[in-house]
């Protein structure tokens, strides 16, 4: 009798309504997590077919937050957002099959500070491409960044940065591309990439991509910073590396085209890392996004974008149909186009859902990369 009425109380319980719902906290100077009481917590729903917010509470005064979500979307996913000293913050994205995990979120804003532990660089990936028609190479340069405190990392005025890495000498056609920062709070000063965005703790990903020009066969890259992991991955098999630790992986033989690998870890500031390319190759070979993210570099967002963008029309910005990785790719970048940089002129609600669909979206590409089995 008594397993028959549980089995009848989660029975009910897997049929009643989905709810979002969890503690807002607040992670102070010290370190310690108090709850927010009277943050505006907004739901979100992310699916094929579209997106946007499901409801806003207000957390009470233990920072609780349930926002019920009438209608699920078995193919979407959920996440809940807030704003707290103009910074937005998300949840992790949940599906509502996962009832457990929707029922007990937590959604975590940091108190702001311009000094505390330096950030670091936990990985950083470069992606060198086969030579494009004009002989020039197309770089992907992919940094996390690694914030170890316990504050979000904010610069000290307007004009300061709150991160910045040497790039290469002698590179062009600067861009930033599919990352975790907004383009707005990105600017190349001489060799130097200068970021301006907030960094919550934990880690977030920039990613900026440029071209080695023509008749150049080395790439120098300086390491003015200490990060753990360099990996490097170029459509030269003729290719080599030095430096500091630099080794040689296997090469990767995909759809009879060869890939180098090579690595290093644990550099030190001050040291450089130089790549050395074939004096000639086959120019115009482009290679997919699915190659490279079968390569497994796990950074498969940044990847689809750079790669499913290269050589795409101008003003191709218009989202593919369906849920699968290019087209998850293409909602990305569109949604990105229609807001990134306009946070000053965004109301700071429509902002926090801006952040909150692009943190699903992501998710969502995740699981399809994952479903194809190319990471």
């Amino acid at each position: 009798m008594l397993c028959s009425a549980v089995a009848s109380a989660a029975a009910a319980q897997a049929r009643g309504p989905f709810v979002l719902a969890g503690r807002a906290l607040r992670v102070t100077l010290g370190g310690d997590s108090v709850p927010l009481a009277g943050a505006y917590v907004v739901g979100h729903h992310v699916g094929a077919q579209g997106q946007g917010p499901v409801d806003s509470v207000r957390s009470d005064a233990a920072g609780r937050f349930r926002v019920p979500v009438v209608r699920p979307d078995t193919g979407g996913l959920y996440v809940v957002s807030t704003r707290y000293r103009d910074i937005g913050y998300c949840g992790e994205p949940v599906a509502p099959r996962d009832r457990a995990a929707a029922a007990a979120m937590t959604l975590v804003v940091y108190d702001t500070s311009s000094a505390g532990p330096a950030l670091a660089v936990a990985l950083r990936h470069l992606v060198l491409t086969s030579p494009d028609p004009d002989g020039s190479h197309r770089v992907l340069d992919i940094f996390q960044v690694h914030n170890a405190g316990t504050t979000t990392r904010v610069a000290a005025d307007s004009n300061g940065s709150t991160w910045r890495v040497r790039l290469p000498a002698g590179i062009a056609n600067f861009v930033l591309g599919e990352s975790d920062i907004s383009p707005a709070a990105v600017r190349r000063e001489g060799d130097e990439m200068v970021v301006g965005a907030p960094f919550p703790p934990g880690d977030k990903q920039v990613l900026a991509s440029y071209t080695l020009p023509r008749g150049v066969r080395e790439l120098r890259i300086p390491i003015d910073q200490a990060t753990s992991r360099l990996d490097l991955l170029v459509e030269d098999s003729s290719s080599s590396a030095s430096g500091p630790g630099v080794s040689a992986a296997p090469a990767l033989q995909l759809e009879g085209r060869t890939f180098r690998r090579f690595a290093a870890e644990r550099l030190r500031g001050g040291e450089q890392v130089t790549l050395r390319l074939a004096a000639a190759a086959d120019a115009g070979r482009r290679f997919t996004w699915l190659i490279v993210v079968a390569a497994g570099l796990g950074l498969g967002a940044a990847l689809v974008y750079f790669l499913g963008r290269r050589g795409a029309p101008a003003g191709d910005g218009a989202p593919a149909d369906g849920a699968g990785a290019e087209g998850l790719a293409a909602r990305i970048a569109a949604l990105d186009e229609r807001f990134e940089g306009r946070e000053a002129e965004t109301s700071p609600d429509d902002w926090v859902r801006y952040a909150a669909r692009r943190a699903a979206l992501k998710e969502q590409l995740r699981a399809a990369l994952a479903r194809d089995g190319t990471v």
